[in-house]
């Protein structure tokens, strides 16, 4: 399985280093950014190099940063030619370790669960920590 990060700017470089600095290196896998000075033929030719790497020998997952945007579009115009290609928006660190977990254990990638752990790795921490209060203080009574 190969999994491609692609964003604007640093962000898809920046998500894999830090997923590798939790859990170790990310054998096929790969992170493109989106430059100012790059337009969407260079990020396309960037993405379909590492495509071509693995596809048709293995699954092939790209993760973008936002649908709608330069990296996301590129990330559709590829499925014209690659249509057994995954590709999910919404990029984030969750996202990218559970990729990682379910590779390790040697299981097939479920894309609902790559998307459930990055919505529920967004979490209002102020409201998470009064409702554990408030729980304190019921049980206090």
């Amino acid at each position: 399985m190969a999994l491609i990060l692609m964003s604007h700017g640093n962000m898809a470089i920046e998500t894999l280093k830090s997923a590798e600095l939790i859990i170790g290196e990310l054998p096929e896998t790969t992170a493109l950014g989106l430059e100012k000075s790059d337009g969407p033929e260079d990020l396309k030719a960037k993405a379909e190099a590492e495509i071509k790497k693995y596809y048709g020998k293995e699954p092939v997952y790209l993760i973008v940063d936002l649908l709608g945007g330069t990296p996301g579009n590129v990330a559709v115009n590829l499925t014209q030619t690659y249509p057994d290609m995954q590709v999910i928006s919404g990029l984030n660190l969750p996202m990218v370790i559970n990729y990682a977990n379910q590779k390790f254990i040697g299981s097939d990638i479920k894309v609902a669960d790559l998307m459930k752990e990055a919505k529920d790795g967004i979490v209002d921490v102020n409201a998470f920590i009064n409702a554990d209060s408030d729980e304190d203080d019921e049980e206090d009574e």
